[in-house]
């Protein structure tokens, strides 16, 4: 039955076995083990399995390792075991295996990728995904600045393209203050803005000044500054404001004036694993609309970005790679090995840029 779905090459020395970093329940960073486990198998026409050079973290890593959204990924997985759970979401590899339907690759090719949330991860030595969510690797790129580009870029596009409408409106002249502008999500979304045209304010701490002004952004505000608040405010009114920093809507001063508020950090998951799906969704629904209600008067609008798995998204981000109009920012490198000091490093943040792991 496999032979019908795919074309196979020999992918490791052994080619039945790989190392990856599993967790067998919820905890800290001691639930991670290196174990040797079993190279995915096709399943689909359309799926590619791909030998990992590099991954990245993202804080969704560190928050599934808790527990967080294991509710609604149940639901994803259609209640299938989840253990032993492999962490871990974007990725740089050469392609090693495919389905019959994959023509956009073929075996031997250099690519990069993600896996979506519900799959398992790409802290292992292969990943299996979909030929949706790969593209040829830049030629301009190694594979660890491949795979620090992914997830981050993606999910900036998603917050500002469909819940900032961007693909609906005059791009050019918007004006967008980034909060968090150093760390992944930041860095990807203060370039996307400027491929855009758009107007750029960014907010970091102050040994990342520097850093924020070199991809582009039109104003850079210290959050260090003891006028910061007012310093924003002086700037008259901003059309979104992207919260990349966890800031959170209820702690953005109320003198800011801006037509649309973007937070990454939903309480919609958090909800889910705390009152149940159904629950959940009422009361996330409930929190939504309270906020917007709260700011109706001021003519501001509360909405809330997640990563969308979106080829659309993915292939913009391509292209702007490609162009080298969204450059890789990487804080630090680590082997494969020392994932577990990865993620400490993860979770202590003030990020400048990404955490990666190579695997050679």
């Amino acid at each position: 039955m496999i032979r019908t779905f795919c074309q196979r090459a020999a992918p490791l020395k052994n080619s039945r076995k790989m190392l990856a970093w599993t967790i067998h329940s919820y905890g800290d960073i001691d639930e991670l083990q290196l174990a040797e486990t079993r190279i995915p198998i096709i399943q689909s026409p359309d799926e590619v399995l791909v030998e990992v050079k590099a991954a990245s973290l993202n804080p969704i890593d560190s928050f599934m390792l808790g527990g967080y959204g294991r509710k609604s990924f149940e639901i994803l997985r259609n209640f299938e075991i989840e253990f032993p759970l492999i962490l871990g979401r974007d990725f740089a590899g050469t392609v090693i295996n495919k389905g019959h339907l994959v023509k956009n690759v073929n075996i031997g090719d250099e690519v990069y990728g993600f896996s979506p949330i519900h799959r398992q991860g790409t802290f292992a030595q292969t990943v299996l995904t979909s030929k949706n969510y790969i593209l040829p690797k830049p030629h301009n790129l190694t594979y660890e600045e491949c795979a620090s580009t992914v997830y981050s870029s993606i999910t900036a596009w998603s917050a500002l393209y469909l819940c900032g409408n961007m693909f609906c409106r005059q791009n050019k002249g918007l004006r967008v203050l980034v909060l968090g502008a150093s760390g992944g999500v930041g860095c990807a979304a203060v370039q996307l803005l400027k491929s855009e045209g758009c107007v750029v304010y960014a907010t970091c701490s102050s040994d990342a000044l520097d850093q924020v002004t070199s991809l582009g952004a039109d104003v850079v505000f210290d959050r260090n500054h003891p006028e910061f608040v007012k310093n924003v405010l002086e700037e008259g009114k901003f059309h979104i404001i992207l919260d990349a920093a966890n800031v959170g809507m209820d702690n953005i001063p109320s003198n800011w004036q801006y037509e649309t508020y973007i937070t990454l950090n939903s309480p919609l998951l958090i909800n889910n694993d705390k009152y149940g799906v159904c629950g959940g969704l009422f009361t996330s629904a409930q929190n939504l609309i309270e906020a917007n209600i709260k700011r109706m008067g001021a003519g501001k609008t509360v909405k809330w970005g997640y990563f969308v798995p979106s080829r659309t998204g993915f292939e913009l981000v391509h292209d702007l790679i490609c162009q080298e109009k969204l450059k890789p920012v990487i804080q630090e490198r680590f082997v494969f090995k020392d994932l577990p000091r990865a993620m400490e490093q993860l979770r202590k943040g003030h990020a400048r840029g990404k955490i990666v792991v190579g695997f050679e």
